[in-house]
């Protein structure tokens, strides 16, 4: 049976497959034969390692890794987080689970990352790497104290392991203070209902604050409100920069402040009724037509950002947000830097979403430009996944140069915008 009705038959019902009988089993160790196309080369890799019946071996894991790496490369994000998962079910190979759950974490689905990983909190040698996404998962959805257990057991096998220890500090001092609503917003208490916003609906919900689509009654007219979840004097200070710095950049395509309320804890911006590029990557299949207006006008966007000196240091789907189906919007300054900044949070926290931050930039490193560009190839390859043809194999290509682990590997925004320009 060739691997593509293998794999039909895992996309569309969970039956199992029965192989004729004149199929000879497939050896897992063993990759299957070389075939033409490189795409279904590297899936037929992943569907004998699913299919195998013996323990994994190191081996296994090397080129399970690879194929799903290969596969990911080419736009192929989709299918290869779906043929990994089943590889994974068999247990074992944590470097794997690490880098699927990785995947899934950037595109949103926390609760499917949480079960990739689940299996390997309990294993004592796992990779801490893996532990690491975990208890920022936990901590991100409000489990406090999973979240420190994990980062304890990081600390006692690695004590230098980076920023675990300023967050177990963090979260320690934290459990002896009383305890309050983390998760209140202005919304529980009535005090927007009672002022100039009325709340319609939520728009999306993110670590510091809730986007709420709300109706300005002084101007009759619909905004967005980003509420914080929290009004101490430090989210204060964090809500009037982010609105400072977004207020202060002029440009089509970054989001416009219309109004900020400090007492409130909220920031009212333009509303964009379109939602973002996670929005429609959430809806199946994208236009292949869409992606180089995208990647144009996100670049646009970030080359005049730069050039004011700022580094958005957040870029992902979905704070990429779209004025029309073929000019996007930054969104989000929440944790915008001046370049040279320092990276980290003062709680030692480095600010960001974990898929779409380079190494360095997890480090906790001065602010630069190349962090950019780093999270938009890690946006285009999760796009270029999701087209409804084949993605340009320039773009491709360029976009996981982008995603080199070396800032000074990484091609500059003027160079993407040369390859854009020749494909359009």
């Amino acid at each position: 049976m060739s691997v593509w009705r293998r794999m039909r038959g895992w996309f569309v019902a969970d039956e199992p497959v029965v192989e004729p009988e004149h199929e000879a089993p497939v050896v897992a160790s063993t990759p299957p034969p070389e075939t033409e196309d490189p795409f279904e080369r590297e899936a037929a890799k992943l569907v004998a390692l699913a299919q195998r019946t013996a323990e994994p071996g190191t081996d296994d894991q090397a080129i399970a890794i690879e194929a799903f790496e290969r596969l990911c490369d080419a736009g192929r994000e989709v299918v290869a987080i779906d043929l990994a998962r089943r590889v994974l079910a068999s247990g074992g190979m944590s470097d794997l689970r690490c880098r699927v759950a990785e995947r899934l974490d950037a595109r949103g689905d926390e609760s499917t990352a949480w079960e990739v990983l689940a299996p390997m909190l309990r294993e004592p040698d796992a990779p801490l790497d893996g532990w690491m996404l975990a208890a920022e998962i936990a901590e991100r959805r409000g489990d406090a104290r999973g979240a420190l257990s994990l980062y304890e057991r990081i600390v006692a096998r690695d004590l230098d392991y980076p920023r675990a220890r300023e967050r177990v500090a963090r979260l320690r001092e934290k459990q002896a203070m009383p305890r309050r609503d983390e998760g209140a917003t202005l919304m529980a208490d009535g005090a927007l209902a009672r002022g100039r916003y009325k709340l319609l609906r939520e728009l999306g919900r993110g670590g510091a604050g809730t986007v709420f689509l709300a109706d300005d009654t002084q101007l009759a007219r619909p905004v967005a409100l980003k509420v914080y979840h929290r009004r101490g004097r430090a989210d204060r200070e964090r809500l009037l920069l982010e609105a400072r710095m977004a207020s202060s950049l002029e440009h089509p395509g970054v989001i416009r402040v219309l109004d900020v309320d400090e007492t409130l804890g909220a920031i009212a911006m333009e509303n964009l009724e379109l939602g973002s590029i996670r929005t429609w990557l959430g809806k199946g299949a994208i236009r292949g037509e869409l992606v180089l207006p995208w990647v144009e006008s996100a670049i646009d966007a970030l080359r005049y950002v730069h050039a004011r000196g700022v580094v958005h240091r957040d870029l992902k789907p979905s704070n990429l947000l779209l004025r029309t189906m073929g000019r996007v919007v930054l969104t989000d300054f929440g944790t915008a830097q001046r370049t040279g900044d320092a990276g980290a949070s003062p709680h030692g926290l480095a600010e960001g979403t974990l898929a779409y931050m380079p190494p360095e930039q997890r480090a906790g490193a001065p602010a630069h430009f190349a962090m950019d560009v780093y999270a938009l190839g890690a946006t285009v390859r999760e796009i270029c996944g999701q087209l409804d043809a084949p993605p340009p194999d320039a773009l491709v290509a360029i976009a996981t140069e982008c995603v080199r682990p070396d800032p000074a590997a990484r091609p500059s925004l003027d160079a993407l915008a040369a390859v854009v320009r020749e494909l359009r």
